[in-house]
């Protein structure tokens, strides 16, 4: 009984995001989810550099779909829920979004 209920626990709580890089999502497995949001943004670029033989360099940010940005230190589980999507931000993408926020000829 006790391996059954081990096994049924274990399998409960298995989390899974969807993180999105330009135009790839990668399926991510976060257990319990006891890991910091900033790892979820580590194995997505990780798969996408090894996907396309390049590097893009570290996740700047993670993101809902509604634009609303996640603390990089916050616990998975805490912040986002199972099956989640969530956007990886590279350098690029912090890079338009300041510019998008601040026109040319404004500093």
């Amino acid at each position: 009984y006790l391996r059954k209920f081990l096994f049924d626990f274990l399998f409960l709580f298995k989390m899974k995001v969807y993180a999105h890089i330009k135009d790839k999502i990668f399926l991510i497995n976060c257990g319990d989810g006891g890991q910091r949001i900033r790892w979820i943004g580590d194995v997505a670029v990780h798969r996408y550099d090894k996907l396309h033989g390049i590097d893009t360099g570290m996740a700047m940010g993670v993101r809902f779909e509604n634009a609303a940005q996640l603390d990089m230190n916050d616990i998975v589980s805490d912040k986002i829920f199972d099956e989640a999507h969530v956007w990886i931000m590279l350098k690029e993408d912090m890079m338009l979004q300041q510019e998008e926020g601040n026109p040319k000829g404004k500093k």
